[in-house]
């Protein structure tokens, strides 16, 4: 509290009490002055708030301004990231779905034949379909008589492909059923198909076996008859004195009778029903072993072929463009995440600025109480003023009873004078007569006027 003004309250208050003037015009007038004062600096404070709540507002605007340009350049690099991650990674995962399919399509197509066996099967098909042409050929060339030996091996080939007619019909009535629609009726079919086929096998194999013991024994006879000529003819009479062969009737016709004998055996052999049997049953044999051979080697090479050659170079291309394709989307990802991490840092920056509309809300506060402020000013300085007006009125009036005419109209020359050169107010003049050497009003203002007459 400043005691300056405490004493000069007090003086006022004195003065006042001497000049009898009612003590609530000035209690008034120190109340507005205090009110002025006090709302004066809440004023000042009110505007350095302001001052400072533009200044952030205005930094805080620049600051989002900044934040939203990188956040801008930051959500293209994300968005142009993120769909070359989803890409990479699409195309990674569509090819390893690829692999997955094909590997389940490689045990779809394995077998439980190995490679060997089917390679083994399909030779003997072969054989078998070159013995049934080489058969076909004998029948179609000399039985036949078809001398045109291009005719005679087309023919033969016609025939002996007949094992290739028979791969599907026993493919689709046998194995097929048995093996992918096992039940108790395929189950019997192929039960008695490979009943047929062995009885079939084992007839043929007995009946081939005894013809190759008709045609050993008919060879070794035919041997026989072959040493018996030589024989003959070495024990024939030699040459006579003019070198002329001498001839033996008995010795030809032993060797004429020898050589029917042969020619015998050679027709006997050809019209053994053995011979009939093994042709056909050979013959039959042949194509439906071919058939059968064909119907296992197929199925077990064409499942290595598709393992070798189609899935596996499959599956290779696949694992080649996930490993080439990895490296991309490593690297996508790193920038990816960088992105994202710098959005994220943008985003938890902009939610700690302060809000744009929490501080204009603050200043348009301070704005309000700034004008109310200047209300409480105005109403201040309108009453102190007020106050003022109604001690000096109040003070003079009290005054003007004891100052004579003259000096009153003395008072008036001099004060006129001195407010002309001095462009003091009227209101300034009683309180410095009031102070005046502490003199009552009256008093002071006649030592005034005594003063002035001296410095005349």
């Amino acid at each position: 509290m400043n005691k300056e003004k405490i004493n000069e309250d007090f003086d006022r208050g004195f003065n006042n009490g001497l000049d009898n003037v009612e003590k609530s015009i000035y209690e008034g007038y120190l109340s507005s002055e205090v009110s002025l004062e006090w709302w004066q600096e809440r004023y000042q404070q009110k505007s350095k708030e302001l001052i400072d709540i533009n200044a952030q507002i205005a930094k805080v605007t620049e600051d989002q301004i900044e934040n939203l340009k990188q956040k801008q350049e930051k959500s293209r690099v994300f968005e142009e990231q993120d769909y070359l991650v989803e890409a990479a990674a699409t195309e990674i995962e569509n090819n390893r779905k690829k692999i997955e399919d094909l590997q389940e399509e490689k045990k779809k197509k394995n077998t439980p034949y190995p490679f060997l066996a089917g390679l083994l099967y399909f030779l003997a098909a072969g054989a078998f379909v070159a013995g049934d042409l080489i058969i076909s050929h004998e029948i179609v060339a000399y039985a036949l008589n078809i001398r045109n030996n291009f005719e005679a091996w087309a023919f033969a080939v016609g025939l002996a492909s007949l094992s290739i007619l028979l791969k599907p019909a026993y493919e689709r009535l046998v194995e097929m059923p048995y093996l992918h629609n096992f039940n108790e009726k395929t189950k019997k079919i192929y039960g008695y198909f490979q009943t047929l086929l062995l009885v079939i096998s084992v007839v043929t194999l007995t009946v081939l076996g005894w013809f190759r013991y008709e045609a050993y024994k008919t060879d070794k006879l035919k041997e026989s008859i072959n040493r018996q000529i030589k024989t003959m003819q070495l024990d024939a009479t030699p040459l006579n004195a003019t070198g002329q062969q001498v001839e033996n009737p008995v010795l030809t016709q032993k060797i004429e009778q020898k050589l029917k004998e042969y020619d015998q055996l050679n027709l006997e052999l050809v019209n053994s029903p053995w011979a009939l049997f093994s042709f056909v049953l050979s013959g039959v044999l042949f194509a439906i072993a071919g058939a059968i051979c064909l119907g296992i080697a197929f199925p077990i090479l064409q499942s290595y072929w598709v393992r070798w050659f189609q899935l596996n170079p499959s599956i290779r291309r696949a694992n080649r463009k996930i490993r080439k394709k990895t490296p991309v989307l490593d690297e996508n990802k790193k920038v990816w995440f960088e992105a994202k991490t710098a959005l994220e840092f943008l985003d938890q920056s902009s939610a700690l600025m302060p809000k744009l509309d929490e501080l204009k809300e603050d200043k348009n506060q301070i704005t309000g109480e700034l004008n109310e402020i200047r209300e409480k000013i105005k109403l201040s300085v309108e009453s102190a003023r007020v106050s003022s007006y109604s001690e000096g009125y109040f003070s003079g009036k009290s005054n003007r009873g004891d100052m004579t005419d003259e000096e009153f109209e003395e008072y008036r020359k001099r004060n006129a004078e001195k407010m002309k050169n001095q462009g003091e107010s009227n209101a300034d003049r009683p309180q410095k007569l009031y102070r005046n050497n502490g003199l009552r009003p009256h008093q002071a203002l006649r030592k005034a006027i005594t003063d002035g007459f001296n410095e005349n």
